[in-house]
């Protein structure tokens, strides 16, 4: 009898994989890097660039985004021959619009009845229509003074790849979905070095906001999904030590002047694919960690609410005359998970029974 080749088996057991534990664990990283960045990465990237780089968390969850959405929808086309556009929307509103219009609207109560500089507060209900539309990354400048609510440029640029992604799904085959994310990845690096001339102006930024973390990480689906290339990559980022082996080198070029934003973004799928393509690595029980795992689970509404935790915690920092960016780091973590928490089990919690009615049947 022939052998199974561990390939083979490895590529069955990441098929049947239906939950991937360890996506937890790196949306955890991703959101606490986050809030060290407005917390106290300013202070601490003087001693190493390494600790002035918390925003990357961000590019993290494109990399997670491309590669889970993509997942989903392609499991979904094999199983029941088609991608159902309606059920697509309907899970993505329930999980993300409620809770994103309700710290909206409780942003717009505090900026109207507590804000005192009165240049910041103009300038957020002048992108409210913006920040309401997901359109803030193509139209709300982030080098112009104090932006409230700025961190919305991100959800932005997810939910429109929501808006894209799953068509092109619906209508083409791995191979053409590779190309076509390939292609946008290479047309909008072309445009950023000015290889491809385009004017600034509207047409260039919203070249520009194209994530190269999404695209990749969507690629990356495919090459997992199909098991010749599976059994490539399973020697790249198939052993145990390998998400150690890829946060190394990724800490690395963080803290060197090796950094750019197009590494950070290929770094960042190459973790998501080591973490993923099998669930028994090395770092899955840090990973699996209870309270690590909920603060993943609760990653977007943390995300959500981490600034209105930080500038709460802040407000009590000036009360008792006490300030440290390390303190505060921690304070705003853990008010913005116990408010995530409250959110999560109490109002999204209602939504989120009504998104099963739109899932594909397992």
């Amino acid at each position: 009898m022939t052998q199974t080749p561990i390939g083979s088996e490895a590529h069955r057991a990441f098929r049947e994989t239906k939950f991937f534990a360890s996506l937890d664990g790196l949306r955890c990283i991703s959101i606490l890097a986050v809030i060290w960045h407005h917390a106290a990465g300013t202070q601490y990237g003087a001693y190493n660039p390494l600790f002035g780089r918390g925003n990357n968390g961000v590019t993290l969850f494109f990399a997670i985004s491309g590669f889970l959405i993509t997942t989903l929808l392609i499991r979904e086309k094999e199983k029941t021959g088609r991608v159902s556009l309606r059920k697509f929307y309907m899970r993505r509103t329930l999980r993300i619009f409620p809770l994103y219009y309700t710290v909206l609207l409780v942003y717009v109560a505090a900026v109207w009845f507590v804000e005192k500089d009165p240049a910041a507060k103009s300038a957020f209900f002048d992108h409210l229509p913006y920040y309401a539309t997901y359109t803030s990354n193509w139209f709300v400048k982030y080098d112009h003074g104090r932006v409230i609510f700025y961190f919305a440029w991100s959800l932005a640029t997810e939910e429109q790849f929501y808006l894209m992604w799953p068509a092109v799904q619906k209508r083409v085959g791995g191979l053409g979905a590779m190309a076509f994310m390939l292609a946008l990845v290479t047309g909008t690096f072309l445009v950023q070095v000015d290889v491809i001339g385009v004017p600034e102006g509207l047409l260039r930024t919203i070249i520009l906001s194209v994530a190269p973390g999404i695209c990749l990480g969507s690629v990356l689906a495919h090459l997992f999904h199909e098991p010749k290339s599976f059994e490539v990559l399973y020697k790249i980022f198939g052993w145990r030590f390998a998400p150690v082996f890829y946060f190394a080198i990724t800490a690395v070029f963080l803290a060197t002047d090796l950094y750019d934003d197009w590494g950070i973004h290929l770094l960042c799928v190459l973790i998501v694919a080591s973490c993923v393509i099998r669930e028994d690595h090395v770092l899955r029980p840090i990973m699996s960690w209870g309270i690590i795992r909920w603060m993943g689970m609760v990653s977007y509404g943390m995300y959500l609410m981490h600034m209105l935790a930080l500038n709460a915690f802040k407000m009590g920092s000036n009360a008792v005359g006490f300030h440290h960016p390390l303190v505060e780091f921690v304070g705003a973590s853990a008010l913005a998970t116990i408010a995530a928490t409250v959110s999560f089990k109490y109002y999204e919690s209602f939504f989120l029974e009504l998104k099963k009615r739109f899932e594909m049947p397992r």
